[in-house]
């Protein structure tokens, strides 16, 4: 097998550059940094009796699901081999 034709074929796919990765990362790093500070913002400005789903969702997305996201995206980016 070429090495040099490794990721390529009919549909366009490419390898991306070290820059782009990285690019990407920050990109995604940020917009999941922005979910949690809005859900943040969220749960300490709105009565947890008045907006009880509201505060439920916001909770469950800001302290469950960002968090292991960001730890997902952050350790998959730190693998060897990729």
């Amino acid at each position: 097998m070429n090495t040099s034709d490794y990721g390529r074929h009919a549909s366009g796919y490419r390898k991306p550059d070290a820059t782009e990765a990285d690019r990407r990362l920050a990109f995604k790093a940020g917009l999941w940094l922005a979910v949690l500070a809005v859900c943040l913002v969220w749960v300490l400005t709105h009565s947890g009796c008045a907006h009880p789903v509201g505060n439920g969702l916001a909770s469950l997305v800001g302290f469950g699901f960002v968090p292991i996201r960001l730890a997902c995206l952050l350790t998959a980016d730190a693998l060897p081999g990729e």
